[in-house]
């Protein structure tokens, strides 16, 4: 291997090594990461992360390096490192911003229009979504059919979490106010964060916990109007 070699031909050749059973191959695996990085090829460098953290899950320092990495790559971008808003969402506050800008950068944001239905009550789902801007109403139907609004969402909200954890539908329609910003993460993307930080289960707990109960509340008020 040349010190001129691009970082695809690295990932290629340092990837093949791997398959083969040469465990040196990794730290040449991780100077292809940091070669796309000063190339600007920020595209490569989190697929071949997403490689390490398949072919060496326990290395907790490896993922940490690149992690940072690849943090610090973007926040010399012009993009910056996280999407605006994400840090100050109250699930995420105990999470290293390295180890969170590694896990959101594959996340695109989602744009809705007002009006827009991001998720609606009894359909199946197994993500969680995160409010960056904007506002959304949840609702729920009442006995007859009628739409009954439990509560509206802005930017640090989340929703979606009891579908992702429990399987089960959906248990409210959540419908944009005007247009909103938001972040979809997959089970995948949510479970490895709850691994490596048990606390954000309390948080999820708690939020849910808070939610049921301005759920019964909503329903009796709507039943006291009747």
């Amino acid at each position: 291997m040349t010190p001129t070699s691009s970082h695809g031909e690295i990932f290629r050749l340092a990837g093949q090594r791997w398959l083969d059973g040469d465990a040196a191959a990794i730290p040449e695996f991780e100077r292809g990461i940091a070669l796309a990085l000063e190339e600007g090829d920020m595209a490569a460098a989190l697929a071949a992360h997403q490689k390490l953290l398949v072919w060496k899950p326990g290395d907790v320092a490896l993922h940490k390096r690149v992690a940072q990495a690849i943090a610090a790559a973007r926040d010399r971008s012009e993009a910056g490192g996280l999407p605006p808003g994400v840090e100050s969402i109250p699930l995420f506050s105990g999470v290293p911003r390295e180890e969170l800008a590694s896990l959101l950068t594959v996340v695109a944001p989602l744009k809705v229009s007002d009006g827009s239905v991001v998720v609606r009550e009894g359909e199946p789902g197994d993500s969680l979504f995160l409010v960056v801007s904007g506002r959304l109403r949840v609702s729920t139907r009442g006995e007859g059919g009628e739409e009954v609004v439990l509560g509206a969402l802005g930017a640090g909200d989340f929703f979606g979490e009891v579908s992702l954890l429990t399987n089960r539908p959906r248990t409210a329609t959540v419908t944009a106010i005007g247009d909103a910003e938001l972040l979809r993460l997959d089970s995948a993307t949510v479970n490895r964060l709850r691994r490596s930080h048990p606390e954000i289960d309390a948080s999820l707990s708690e939020f849910h916990r808070r939610r049921a109960e301005r759920t019964v509340e909503a329903l009796i008020e709507r039943r006291k109007k009747i």
